[in-house]
């Protein structure tokens, strides 16, 4: 098997021979035998009467190895039974791993009780039209009392059916080729492809931090809870629950960022390439030096880690080798469901500039450029209470309110990284909640063509039209007036 893994490693496109997540492998063969047994056909003489196979106590058997293409496994009990007497499997050197209990119990069912509803031919003198005399799997089933072996064969021209034979003996049967499918997987089709589970009520832990860190970006991605929202007196005006710091701060939009923000859970593999993989086998799938590192911290004081390295192709799909938390296991994961693998801060953020409702204003400053400087400040914490002032004399709360609308509409149309204002802002605002929990300064500085760059607490972050700025401005000016603000541009 670790040939094999080698292999894949070395040449991506055979990873599904190897990996075959655990799906069904058919029964079939490549060489001459199978042109052999194309054309067979079930004689009109077969005998149709009920002959058992393995017939086994479950609690009786003590292994069952089957030596197959992919390698094969031996599988033995995993513990005890239970009180209720259940039996669980698992796979030998494969003990420390994460299991599917789902498939290693088709081991068990199918190694305790395989019947035969159809005779084909005894005293087969050509086993080789079967597909037994080189078969596709060999069976093993070892108990306290006895050990018996199954020659597993061709899939037969009835559809369905596959022709096994007892070894040692010469008569041929058909059997159900899901009841000896499983017996065709390799060791690693029986490691679980769920990197982390999702809650079955979808409860999951709320995720307190994730970050993002690739070799194409020169910075990371961070994104962070928003603890205010714990806080039932505080309202947001965003819905999302988490914020971005780095690189930049900016709002998230709820529905693009749900996937950076809770992919983990859920998360799972197509295949898994190799089990205790060695060094040579981490650095060929090139995650000795990952292009991609995910980290996620929930509030339950867990933490998480994926590790990506090179992007490969399986059938004109794209996967990314992955290693997971302490699992010594490289998993083969869809590109599709790790969007970390290619997410820019744009392609999540809101473009919202301003999230803060305002019935939360405690404070509101701004300040235009060679003109003058407006002060706002209110108190109460709903439409019924709410009281605003301008300058320091009370001011009507209506007109305050739908001032500030324009302002949450300053729209975040570009997202930017390192460009540096030039000159001095021509409008700053500054806004502070009344719990003091938020401070947020934005300055508005004029950029290239008909755009302007806004900063935010210090760091230029987005872009918006100029024609948006001098409508601020503007409406700024009509505040003490009974003119309509200008609510478009």
């Amino acid at each position: 098997m670790k040939k094999n893994i080698k292999a894949v490693l070395a040449c991506t496109a055979a990873l599904v021979i190897v990996g075959g997540g655990y799906a069904v492998l058919k029964l079939t063969e490549t060489d001459e035998n199978n042109k052999n047994s194309s054309s067979l056909t079930v004689s009109d003489n077969s005998i149709s009467v009920p002959t058992e196979l393995f017939g086994f106590e479950k609690a009786d058997i003590i292994s069952v190895t089957a030596e197959n293409n992919g390698g094969g496994f031996e599988a033995v009990p995993d513990g005890k039974p239970a009180e209720d007497g259940t039996i669980m499997f698992t796979v030998k050197g494969l003990e420390d791993l994460d299991i599917n209990y789902t498939l290693t119990s088709s081991i068990l069912n199918s190694s305790a009780a395989l019947s035969s509803e159809s005779t084909v031919e005894e005293n087969a003198s050509d086993t080789e039209k079967y597909g037994l005399t080189n078969p596709q799997a060999k069976v093993t089933v070892k108990s306290k009392a006895e050990t018996k072996t199954l020659l597993i064969g061709n899939e037969s021209p009835e559809s369905g059916k596959t022709y096994c034979m007892i070894d040692g003996e010469k008569t041929v049967y058909l059997v159900a080729t899901s009841n000896v499918s499983v017996f065709a997987n390799s060791a690693e089709s029986f490691i679980s492809t769920t990197l982390l589970a999702s809650a079955a009520d979808g409860s999951n832990p709320t995720v307190d931090n994730i970050s993002v860190n690739r070799t194409d970006l020169d910075y990371d991605i961070v994104l962070e809870y928003d603890k205010s929202t714990d806080d039932d007196d505080t309202k947001s005006g965003t819905l999302s629950t988490h914020y971005m710091t780095e690189p930049v701060f900016a709002y998230l939009d709820v529905e693009k960022s749900q996937d950076a923000v809770n992919g983990f859970f859920g998360l799972s593999a197509y295949s898994v390439i190799a089990a205790h993989p060695s060094e040579t086998e981490i650095k060929t799938a090139g995650l000795d030096a990952p292009f991609c590192t995910v980290q996620m911290k929930t509030q339950d004081g867990d933490s998480y880690t994926l590790k990506l390295g090179n992007e490969m192709e399986i059938d004109g799909v794209k996967y990314y080798p992955a290693m997971f938390n302490d699992n010594d296991v490289i998993y083969a994961v869809s590109k599709e469901n790790l969007c970390w693998a290619d997410l820019q801060p744009g392609d999540i953020t809101s473009k919202m500039v301003f999230g803060t409702l305002v019935w939360d204003i405690g404070k509101l400053d701004i300040s235009v450029q060679d003109g003058e400087t407006v002060s706002f400040t209110g108190s109460g914490s709903s439409e019924d209470d709410y009281k605003s002032a301008k300058n320091g004399k009370p001011c009507d709360t209506e007109r305050f309110r739908t001032f500030y609308t324009f302002l949450l509409k300053t729209s975040a149309e570009e997202f930017v990284i390192d460009e540096q204002p030039q000159g001095e802002p021509k409008v700053t605002v500054y806004l502070e909640t009344q719990n003091g929990k938020t401070k947020q300064t934005v300055e508005f500085y004029k950029a290239d063509g008909k755009k302007t760059l806004i900063s935010v607490n210090g760091v230029p972050c987005f872009k918006c039209r100029t024609a948006y700025v001098d409508l601020l401005i503007e409406n700024l000016s009509k505040f003490d007036t009974s003119e309509e603000f200008i609510m478009n541009w």
